[in-house]
């Protein structure tokens, strides 16, 4: 069962399995120029399977009030926003803290809710890595240097990459049939965060991160390197998996069903997501 719940000026999209269930919550966090339609089809998977699920339109994205400038958005009020729906949907579970299932930038923000201490296990899809940990790879820095994305950057604009830019760094493992209609419902993300993600502004202590970490990373990932995944993996002592010919977005590309059904084995092993 669908629904949308708000929390202040953000929305959740609720995905209720049909019978109640003990199982943890997931909470669902989207990357850069995303919103929460990434997780569409994971949140169906994951109800038909007895999971609870929410997915957050991050603010000024999808179903969320709109911001007057969302190129002046820092991370660090992203990461505020994300820590007050992961209460609330503790709440909403008796206490019981949610699974965090964060892509790209979302994975960043998932680390920090996680360090706050609102999270039962952590999933990073290609997730931005904190602060000491290396993101730019040089196909991505030749993208940033250009003026088109330099100066949102530096000024704090909006920022949006072109089709192109799109297709090769962040669609690039997704059927070349099926991009379009993706880019359709891409939108401007904010400069100010982007060049925190770029240039190490988000610190995460990783000694607060006690729950249990699983770090995906595409080998074919044009956008975060892979490097950066298996890096967040030894920061947290965390399980790893690489994907071969697979990119950044794991849940458009084919192949996503064997993920989802790869992140719930770990679930069950790891993650304490049952009863």
């Amino acid at each position: 069962m669908s629904s949308l719940i708000r929390v202040g000026d953000l929305a959740l999209h609720v995905e209720q399995p049909a019978s109640s269930t003990t199982r943890a919550p997931i909470l669902l966090l989207h990357g850069i120029f995303a919103a929460a339609w990434v997780f569409e089809y994971a949140q169906r998977w994951f109800s038909a399977r007895g999971y609870a699920s929410y997915a957050l339109d991050l603010r000024g994205r999808g179903a969320s009030a709109p911001v007057a400038d969302v190129g002046r958005v820092p991370a660090g009020l992203y990461v505020e926003d994300a820590i007050g729906v992961a209460r609330t949907v503790t709440q909403r579970h008796a206490g019981a803290a949610p699974i965090l299932i964060g892509h790209s930038m979302g994975g960043l923000i998932a680390q920090k809710i996680a360090e706050a201490g609102v999270a039962r296990a952590l999933v990073l899809l290609c997730s931005a890595p904190p602060r000491g940990i290396p993101v730019l790879g040089r196909t991505l820095l030749s993208k940033m240097i250009m003026p088109r994305y330099l100066l949102p950057l530096l000024l704090s604009r909006p920022l949006m990459p072109t089709r192109a830019d799109a297709d090769a760094m962040i669609l690039n493992g997704v059927l070349p049939e099926e991009r379009g209609a993706i880019y359709a419902k891409l939108a401007p993300d904010s400069g100010r965060a982007a060049r925190e993600l770029a240039f190490g502004g988000v610190r995460v202590d990783a000694g607060r991160v006690r729950c249990p970490v699983l770090s995906v990373v595409g080998l074919d990932d044009r956008f975060v390197p892979p490097r950066a995944g298996r890096a967040i993996a030894k920061r947290y002592g965390a399980t790893l998996i690489e994907r071969p010919a697979r990119a950044h977005f794991p849940l458009g590309e084919p192949g996503r069903d064997e993920l989802l059904q790869t992140i719930e084995r770990w679930f069950a092993s790891g993650a304490g997501a049952g009863p």
